[in-house]
């Protein structure tokens, strides 16, 4: 549930300003909202402090088994350490990349040493460098000069031109120029050797620094916290006499800030949050919700404070269409054991991570034991598997069994179980005749697809209905415009069964839909509003043909979900003739290994888009949810 918050203004002398704020991040239960724009040259030389800490720590590789300094150095020490380490590296850097372009271009030319030729210009022999085009000789007006040609480079084909005379000779051929290098070729070779050892040396410091990051760790502690505090402090307001800081605290715990603010001479004010204020959401969990908060940390939502809480019922359907797409028993089992594993070694890890694997993991476990799902064998492949299926075991009442069937994508294959499941399923006269497999081992895809719309008008419905109810909480006549559409979900969902399965609309819809787009006309925008809202009525065509997307847009749980059995399925088939021999058996495990583990990846990859998707947007637009919420983080220290 959402916690109820207070706004709190507290007032204090200006004197006891920093004083205060330390009591209050002591305390921890404030959410502390600046009353003005944080600035100041204080505050300023705090963040260069902070992003020089955050600088050294990203800067000290992780070194699974670093071995202590014996000269050890304090934490500050550390970082003073890594930035004068960083500008060594950067200044080898850039003396590295000038020795490279510089051999890049003058290598070519072998021992060149500009020193060697002054020392010939001043005796009257005069060497220039020039590149050409490839295929494009040098020629000279003189004669008498000497051309050399050396290897190319970036610029061309490179020559050295040498003459005796009163100046240089001058070139015939369309050739560039190349400058007499400032240092030597030598001089860049051993520059660029000593860069490169310069480099290595610092990588080497850093290795062994390595073993000191959680002194680092610390110290940014520190000075996030002396930061935290230096900006709660440029944003209170403040008079000569007086300053002001406000925030919000839980509603539960206000008595323990009235009680510092008596002791510490504090002025308090508590008043509820208006509608305006941008309240941040600290949601509380049950033992059953708890696998939720790990949910929302990984997808980074929240919901507003004023909007309401779906931690439950995301969690219930998130675990059923996670069980859906991923769809396998051995998967399933895959990820528990590797949850319990993990468990064990991290026995202070925090549970609700655990806790949220495990019950997707137990729901995929019990979506494979309904569905006899085991790495994609059949029992025509592997005999075994006939044990995984529950509707083998007579201890198992019929009407379940049948019920068991039902929902798989084909009938049962056995003569003697299809003919009981055959009369079963015929006797249900709420199907149309294609829904009644007339073979054994027949295609029965609509069932799982009629199952997917029953889960979506389900799961609209609840969003419907607790709108409903919100907004009769509020008084909002707008209500009776939900009330339009959870009738209309309704009626999309007879419209997709006949659209996509061929099912019969019964002749209650027509009526149904009727009402409810009286209801929305009349009802969706307030008389107060209308003149502004006017354009939501003409809108709501759009919104109706949302409405009937949103119902077929759950059929993905059934074309996901199949894909990845379909792959399972097909590599099986294509492998089995190499069971016959130990060889065959070990390439088809290693092939079967790739592609069981892609088919992990893809189902992944299909919770983190479709059942998210599922409850982020159908659902939570039934809802209005526009999960517009930022978390509750009370002013505290860092290690708290």
């Amino acid at each position: 549930m959402i916690t109820p918050m207070k706004k709190v203004t507290i007032i204090c002398l200006d004197s006891d300003k920093q004083a205060s704020l330390e009591r209050l991040r002591e305390m921890g239960i404030l959410h502390i909202t600046p009353l003005k724009n944080p600035t100041g040259s204080s505050l300023n030389a705090v963040r260069n402090d902070l992003l020089r800490v955050q600088k050294a720590l990203e800067s000290i590789p992780d070194v699974k088994k670093a071995v202590p300094l014996e000269d050890s150095l304090t934490g500050e020490g550390v970082v003073e350490e890594v930035q004068r380490l960083l500008e060594v590296r950067k200044n080898a850097e850039d003396a590295h990349a000038e020795a490279e372009a510089n051999l890049s271009r003058y290598g070519v030319f072998g021992n060149l040493d500009p020193k060697s030729v002054k020392s010939l210009e001043e005796r009257g022999i005069f060497v220039r460098l020039y590149a050409t085009a490839r295929g494009i000789p040098l020629e000279t007006e003189d004669e008498k000069a000497v051309i050399c040609p050396f290897a190319e480079n970036a610029d061309g084909l490179c020559y050295a031109v040498l003459n005796q005379g009163a100046e240089p000779a001058k070139v015939k051929t369309p050739a560039t120029r190349i400058p007499i290098p400032a240092q030597s070729v030598e001089y860049y070779r051993q520059e660029r050797s000593g860069s490169l050892a310069e480099l290595d040396k610092v990588e080497k410091r850093f290795q062994e620094l390595s073993a000191e990051k959680g002194k680092v760790k610390k110290c940014l502690a520190e000075t996030t916290d002396a930061y935290a505090l230096e900006t709660a402090s440029a944003g209170m307001l403040s008079s000569e006499m007086l300053a002001a800081v406000q925030g919000f605290c839980p509603a539960p715990r206000v008595a323990e800030l009235s009680a510092a603010a008596k002791a510490a001479g504090w002025g308090l004010r508590v008043e509820d949050p208006s509608e305006e204020d941008n309240v941040p959401t600290l949601l509380s969990y049950n033992k059953l919700s708890r696998p939720m908060q790990f949910l929302y940390d990984i997808i980074g939502i929240s919901p507003g404070y004023h909007e309401v809480d779906v931690s439950s019922v995301f969690l219930c359907f998130f675990s059923i269409f996670f069980a859906m797409i991923v769809g396998d028993m051995a998967y399933g089992l895959l990820f528990l054991a590797i949850a319990l594993i993990v468990r064990k070694k991290k026995p202070n890890a925090n549970s609700a991570g655990f806790h949220f694997i495990y019950l997707m993991s137990g729901m995929t476990i019990f979506w494979g034991l309904i569905n006899a799902s085991f790495l994609g064998l059949s029992p025509e492949l592997a005999s075994w598997t006939r044990y995984l299926d529950l509707t083998n075991y007579a201890w198992l009442p019929e009407p379940l069994q049948n019920a068991m069937l039902w929902i798989r994508t084909a009938a049962p294959s056995d003569p003697a179980k299809f003919a009981a499941y055959h009369s079963w399923v015929s006797g249900i006269s709420f199907f149309p005749e294609s829904f009644v497999p007339l073979e054994a081992g027949e295609s029965q895809m609509q069932h799982i697809q009629f199952f997917c719309f029953c889960i979506a008008v389900v799961h609209l419905s609840i969003a419907h209905l607790w709108n409903i109810a919100v907004r009769i909480k509020r008084k909002d006549s707008t209500f009776l415009a939900q009330v339009g559409w959870l009738l209309c979900c309704w009626c999309m969902f007879c419209l997709a069964n006949n659209m996509v399965l061929g099912m019969q609309m019964p002749g209650f819809v027509m009526p149904m839909f009727i009402v409810a787009a009286v209801l929305l006309v009349l009802f969706s925008v307030p008389p107060s509003r209308l003149k502004q809202d006017w354009i939501s009525i003409p809108m709501l065509v759009l919104n109706i043909v949302n409405s009937f997307t949103d119902v077929i847009s759950y059929i993905r749980l059934f074309a996901v979900g199949m894909s990845g059995a379909a792959i399972a399925e097909a590599f099986n088939g294509m492998l089995s003739p190499l069971f016959g021999s130990a060889i065959g058996i070990a390439g088809a495990a290693l092939i079967l290994l790739f592609v069981h583990g892609l088919n992990i990846a893809l189902a992944i990859m299909g919770v983190a888009v479709h059942a998210v998707r599922l409850n982020t947007l159908e659902f939570s637009n039934g809802l209005d949810l526009q999960w517009s919420g930022y978390a509750f983080a009370p002013f505290s220290k860092s290690k708290n």
